[in-house]
Parts: C-alpha cells; sequence; structure tokens
C-alpha cells in the first residue's frame, strides 16, 4: 500500500466536508419558524470499524480500516489489506505520524506538510469529522441557510469553491456535501447514510455509510464519476476509557520530514 495514495486519498475526503459547524439561526418558510441546530455527536472516546473501498482509472483498493479518536486531542488509524496492516497513522492537533509499514519508511509532518500532498489547507478538525459524520467546529461567516421540505440548505462560497451542505430536518445530522471547486472544474458529492442509533442505552445516532464521488460536471445530476470512495463501518462504538493507541517508528525505517517531500513532489 503506496503511503501517498492512502494518505492523498485519506485526505481528499476529509478537505471536502469544509466547515457549518453547530449553529442556530431563526429560518422562515412558509411562515413557519425553523431552527436548525446540527446533532454532533456527544463522546470523549470513540472506535469505528469499517471498510473502505476506493475505485479510480488507476487503481483499485480496498481496506479495512479501525480508528480510535479522542475527541479533539487525538486519533490513530490501522489500515489493512488481506489482514496484513500496511499503514499506520497517529494524528495530533498539529502534527501527522504514519508508519508505511509496506515500504519501511515513517512520516512526521505538520499540517503545512500534508498540505504539499494535497495541494489545500486541512487540519485536525477535519480529519476528525470524516470518521464521526459531525459538523467540522469552525464556520464560515458567508453561509446562507433555507428551509427546504425535507432539508435545511446551507452554501457557502469563496475564490477557490462553491459548497452546499444539507442537513435533514427531522435528524438534524449532515447527509450530504456537494463542492463544486472552480479552478478544476472538478465537482465532489459526499453522501452520509445509513443512519443507526449507536447503542440500545443510546439515542445518538450516527451514519455508518459514506459515499464520496468525484469528477467533472456542473451538477451533481452531471456528474461524470472519476473517482469513487465508499466506507462502511460495521461498528461505531463510544467508549468510556481512553483506549490504546500504539505508535513506534523502527529504526530500521526511513524517516520522511518536509525537504523529502518536497523533493519527491518536485519529481
Amino acid at each position: 500500500m503506496n503511503f501517498k495514495n492512502t494518505l492523498y486519498l485519506s485526505f481528499s475526503i476529509i478537505i471536502l466536508i469544509s466547515s457549518c459547524a453547530k449553529k442556530n439561526t431563526g429560518v422562515s418558510s412558509d411562515g413557519k419558524a425553523s431552527t436548525l441546530d446540527v446533532r454532533n455527536l456527544d463522546y470523549t472516546y470513540l472506535s469505528t470499524k469499517g471498510k473502505l473501498e476506493f475505485d479510480s482509472p488507476q487503481k483499485d483498493l480496498k481496506v479495512a480500516i479501525d480508528t480510535r479518536i479522542e475527541k479533539d486531542k487525538r486519533m490513530w488509524m490501522s489500515m489493512r489489506v488481506a489482514k496484513i496492516e500496511g499503514l499506520r497513522v497517529l494524528a495530533t492537533k498539529d502534527s501527522v505520524f504514519a508508519l508505511d509499514k509496506l515500504g519501511k519508511e515513517a512520516y512526521t509532518l505538520s499540517y503545512d506538510d500534508v498540505a504539499i500532498l494535497l495541494g489545500s489547507k486541512i487540519d485536525y478538525d477535519l480529519l476528525q469529522s470524516i470518521f464521526t459524520g459531525d459538523m467540522p467546529s469552525r464556520i464560515a461567516d458567508n453561509a446562507k441557510v433555507r428551509v427546504e421540505e425535507d432539508m435545511f440548505s446551507l452554501t457557502q462560497k469563496n475564490k477557490m469553491l462553491t459548497l452546499l451542505a444539507l442537513v435533514g430536518r427531522s435528524n438534524q445530522k449532515l447527509e450530504e456535501i456537494i463542492v463544486n471547486f472552480k479552478k478544476d472544474d472538478k465537482l465532489a458529492v459526499v453522501d452520509y447514510t445509513d443512519f443507526k442509533v449507536l447503542s440500545e442505552e443510546s439515542d445518538q445516532i450516527a451514519p455508518h455509510k459514506t459515499n464520496v464521488f468525484i469528477g467533472s460536471g456542473e451538477s451533481k445530476e452531471e456528474l461524470k464519476k472519476e473517482i469513487t470512495v465508499a466506507i462502511d463501518f460495521s461498528k461505531i462504538e463510544i467508549k468510556e476509557e481512553q483506549q490504546k493507541m500504539p505508535f513506534k517508528i523502527p529504526s530500521k525505517y526511513k524517516i520522511i520530514d518536509r525537504s523529502e517531500l518536497e523533493r519527491r513532489t518536485m519529481r
């Protein structure tokens, strides 16, 4: 499993989820007041298990992925192919560490370094959100909110992209994001589905399936798919105690830092 391809895939999904957080706003629709109050998960420790499938003209990839999250502090990921761990990641608020076990390389990166790979700024908040289905905590001042029949519609625009986020009126959960990248003439659609209660003791719900479609086109209906990513969570579990996040760089591994990353990118 190539680290650069896997990391790029993971963060490409994440950067699509650009920022509308919990936000209360009074909106009038047909004379009836409605309130948007996004219901993010309430937890300190969270673990997930699932499968990730990636399809593109150049590469198809299927991996099992486990995550352990200490909310807003750190996140641990393990990706496996045929029960063999190929990639292990530990992300904190300011750094990303990764072990490419097949390539025998270790990456020690800041989020600015990660941006060299992606060509876009990301942070821990965005990384965490992809595995919880929550809105990232930042919020754009120019977000426009409308009430539709079944959804709250949030629209944001900047020089690089136009973003539409849809939040269900019945469950107050993020259900879809559509992003139009102006410079590259690309369109990305992120769908959150299969909402389930986490346990019998809890009334909290979370999406257990996430589908990402990336391609060209001006609208979802016209999208010509080039990349498809499907994440199917078999388990999302709130933990009472802190979880182990084992991460140690073997002495024989080659260390990849910013300078080496820049050198490889310029090839």
